[in-house]
């Protein structure tokens, strides 16, 4: 990464990495490999790069204004005089 990446190619990787992670979770389960050691590991990667990977959309998505707060451009809202 060079700091040239655009919004979409980030979402992207974002969207890849949690989509993959799930079916990590959900592969894990089918096949009972939570019963051992290897398949906690399994788990607990899986869970992990799915909180990575949501936690960096969640961070895009706040930056690009997808989400939070949006000051409305339209009102013209002055401070109260002093009281």
């Amino acid at each position: 990464m060079n700091g040239k990446e655009s919004a979409a190619e980030l979402l992207i990787m974002c969207v890849v990495m949690t989509v993959l992670s799930i079916l990590g979770v959900v592969g894990g389960l089918t096949r009972d490999l939570f019963g051992t050691l290897d398949g906690l590991l399994v788990l607990f990667i899986a869970l992990l790069m799915f909180l990575i990977s949501c936690l960096l959309l969640f961070f895009l998505a706040k930056e690009q204004g997808w989400i939070g707060k949006h000051p409305d451009s339209g009102s013209t809202q002055t401070p109260a005089a002093g009281k």
